[in-house]
């Protein structure tokens, strides 16, 4: 292996490893209700993920590993979003049956 093809196998697991760092942040965000944040650093994400899957990096044998810990990332990902955009959606229920009420309340 050349200097140059070991500095560029490098450059692409510094690349994913950063990936991780970015989903890991983007969890965290996500896991304190901190959209704006969230967006900020999917924003980051979704360049890099880019990148790297334009060039087939993640396809290597050699990020069989780092891939899959990734793939489970996007998962966890996926889910704190569904669980959030049900507790809006119940908590907009909430609030169409308050008014439906009040409104009951103001009719009489």
């Amino acid at each position: 292996m050349s200097t140059t093809e070991k500095t560029v196998t490098t450059d692409y697991h510094a690349m994913a490893d950063y990936l991780e760092h970015l989903l890991t942040r983007q969890r965290d965000r996500l896991g304190v209700y901190d959209i704006d944040g969230a967006c900020a650093v999917a924003d980051e994400t979704a360049a890099l993920a880019e990148e790297l899957t334009q060039r087939g990096i993640l396809n290597d044998p050699e990020f069989v590993e780092q891939r899959k810990r990734l793939q489970q990332q996007y998962r966890e990902i996926c889910l704190i979003i569904a669980d959030q955009r049900q507790e809006v959606s119940d908590k907009m229920q909430q609030i169409r049956k308050g008014i439906k009420v009040l409104g009951g309340y103001a009719g009489k």
